[in-house]
């Protein structure tokens, strides 16, 4: 195991977005986990899984050996271990549970969500005392709070995956992608009699397209949108994005574009080339 991330705090300070986000970096997540089970589950997952995420808060039975727990962690996982702690101001918490359907998981206890509020501080308190990382969410929205949580972590992240399919329009849409672009306006080998049993992947073809008016450009246009994502996925914590290239039937000259990007991106990022409709 790598990285083990305990995410605790208050009902309503963003720990679902948190844990969303650290899904996306590859993070096995678990929510609301048993306290007393964390001992016995950790070293069985650790044994197949690099980055690890623990929601562990109130709502738990036994919460009151927190610390003890916490405390075992570090001694056993040191290094690997950061336990985020997420708050928020009262009148903040209590206008986000006034904007959704779920109720504060302690309000059975108490006859208020003021209550119910104070009393989950009282419950957190021990975990609070031992968080590496507090961020008080009061004046983030979702996406600053994933642009925090992506800085703070931001070393073990996971490397971003760019993947690319080529396609043919005939056999139907992509359904998974991103991002789709249409190469049909460019001449097809598929009529050129020597071209027509081959695939985008051969020299014969690649040559022929390489020396079409507005390839080269078109290339350029599709690289630079695709970058200006990007940089936004990475920045919300997004960690692949997906790009469909399309011609008429997914042989020749999709296949092509898709090739050459696909060495583009191979420099900075981990790629994943299909080629769906390739006979």
């Amino acid at each position: 195991m790598k990285n083990l991330i305990i995410l605790t705090g208050l009902s309503g300070a963003g720990k679902s977005t948190a844990l969303g986000l650290l899904e996306d970096m590859g993070f096995y997540c678990i929510d609301n986990l048993p306290i007393n089970l964390v001992e016995t589950i950790l070293p069985v997952i650790s044994m197949n899984v690099d980055n690890i995420a623990f929601v562990l808060d109130a709502r738990s039975e036994n919460f009151e050996r927190i610390d003890e727990i916490l405390n075992n962690l570090k001694k056993k996982y040191a290094s690997n271990l950061k336990v985020i702690f997420l708050t928020a101001k009262d009148a903040i918490i209590i206008n986000r549970f006034a904007h959704t359907r779920r109720n504060h998981p302690l309000l059975k206890r108490v006859n208020s969500l003021e209550k119910a509020i104070q009393l989950e501080r009282e419950i957190l308190t021990k975990a609070l005392e031992f968080s590496d990382i507090v961020i008080d969410t009061s004046n983030l929205n979702p996406h600053q709070l994933r642009e925090k949580l992506v800085e703070i972590l931001g070393s073990v992240k996971k490397k971003f995956l760019v993947r690319i399919l080529s396609f043919g329009f005939k056999y139907g849409l992509p359904l998974d992608v991103d991002f789709i672009f249409d190469v049909r306006f460019f001449p097809n080998p598929f009529y050129i009699k020597d071209l027509r049993e081959k695939s985008g992947r051969d020299e014969k073809v690649k040559e022929f397209l390489y020396n079409t008016q507005g390839v080269k450009e078109y290339i350029e246009m599709i690289k630079n949108v695709v970058d200006f994502a990007l940089k936004r996925y990475e920045n919300e914590g997004r960690m692949e994005l997906s790009i469909g290239i399309g011609c008429t039937g997914g042989q020749h000259r999709s296949v092509f574009f898709a090739e050459e990007l696909a060495s583009i991106y191979r420099q900075r990022y981990e790629v994943l080339l299909e080629h769906r409709d390739v006979k």
